[in-house]
C-alpha cells in the first residue's frame, strides 16, 4: 500500500502494503482507480524475461496476494493457467468480475498465503506489488516461503518483490487527502526506523459510505530475504533491482527475488508441465 499512497500523492494528494485481516473492505472498490497509472503488463513482461533467462516454461501459475487481479489477468491473457490467491474477499470479488468481463478463465482462492493449500503443485508461484512486505515478521516470511516450496513442482520457480528498505524508509511522513466527485480519501502515514515498519491509516468516504483501514509494511534487507528463502528449501537464483537484472542495491526502489525448488538428486530441473529447456540451463 506504500506505493499506492505515493502514487496518490502524485495525483494531488500518498501506499502499497499487505493488510491485516479485514483491510481492503472499503479500499477494494477504489483500488483499481488508485493504481490506474501502473503498467501491470510490464510486470508480466518482466516475469517472462525472467522465465526466458532461467529457461523455464511454466503452464500452471499461482499469483499470491493477487488483489483485484492486476498482475493475475495479464498472465492469464498470455495463456498461462492462473489461480489468484488473496486474503481479502472484497478484492477477490473485484478480480472475479474483471476476469469475467475480460472473458478469461481464472481460478481464485481466498486464503492466507502463510497457510497456503493448493490442490496440485504449480510450475510458477508469484507474489507482486510488495505483497510480501505485508508479512510483518521473519517467522511469517519463512512460513510462507516453506508453503511456496511445498507447492512448487521440482524445479518450479518462485518470483516475488519487496519494497526496498531505503525506499520505504524514505517515504515522507504526514497526512494527505484525495477528493473526487464520489470519493474522499484521507491518510496519515509514518515510518518507524527501529521496527522498519511503515504504517498508513486511511479514512475514506465512497458514495456516502465511510470506511477506515490501517495498512502496514515491513522492510527487509536482501540478505535476510535470501537467507529465509534458502532456509525454506529454495535455491536463490537472483535478487534484482527495479525490473532489471542488475544486482539489488540499497538505492533500489523495488527488489525482485527469483528462487527455485531444487530437484532432489539432480543439478538441473526439467519441467513436467510443458516441454522446454531445463531450469538453470
Amino acid at each position: 500500500m506504500a506505493a499506492v499512497t505515493a502514487r496518490t500523492a502524485c495525483r494531488g494528494g500518498g501506499a502499497d502494503m499487505v493488510a491485516e485481516p479485514g483491510s481492503y473492505r472499503g479500499l477494494a472498490a477504489v483500488y483499481d482507480r488508485l493504481t490506474a497509472g501502473v503498467d501491470f503488463e510490464a510486470w508480466a513482461d518482466y516475469t517472462e524475461k525472467i522465465l526466458d533467462r532461467v529457461g523455464w516454461r511454466p503452464r500452471r501459475v499461482v499469483d499470491l496476494a493477487c488483489g483485484t487481479g492486476s498482475t493475475t489477468l495479464p498472465l492469464a491473457r498470455r495463456g498461462y493457467a492462473v489461480t489468484g490467491v488473496d486474503l481479502s474477499p472484497e478484492m477477490l470479488a473485484v478480480a472475479r468480475a474483471r476476469a469475467e468481463a475480460a472473458g478469461l478463465t481464472v481460478g481464485f482462492s481466498c486464503q492466507d498465503m502463510r497457510r497456503l493449500e493448493l490442490p496440485s503443485p504449480a510450475d510458477l508461484i508469484t507474489c507482486f506489488h510488495d505483497g510480501m512486505n505485508y508479512l510483518l515478521t521473519e517467522e511469517d516470511l519463512l512460513r510462507t516461503f516453506r508453503r511456496v516450496c511445498r507447492h512448487l513442482v521440482p524445479g518450479g520457480l518462485f518470483v516475488c518483490d519487496f519494497n526496498a528498505l531505503t525506499w520505504l524508509a524514505g517515504i515522507a511522513p504526514g497526512a494527505g487527502v484525495l477528493e473526487e466527485p464520489d470519493l474522499r480519501l484521507e491518510w496519515v502515514g509514518h515510518y518507524d526506523p527501529s521496527a522498519r515498519l511503515w504504517t498508513l491509516r486511511l479514512t475514506g468516504v465512497l458514495s456516502g459510505h465511510t470506511f477506515v483501514e490501517e495498512h502496514r509494511e515491513r522492510a527487509y534487507p536482501p540478505e535476510v530475504v535470501c537467507g529465509l528463502l534458502t532456509g525454506a528449501g529454495l535455491e536463490v537464483l537472483g535478487c534484482y533491482e527495479d525490473f532489471s537484472f542488475r544486482p539489488a542495491t540499497p538505492a533500489g526502489r523495488r527488489h525482485f527475488y527469483v528462487a527455485r525448488r531444487q530437484v532432489v538428486g539432480s543439478r538441473s530441473a526439467s519441467n513436467p508441465a510443458k516441454s522446454g529447456p531445463a531450469a538453470g540451463e
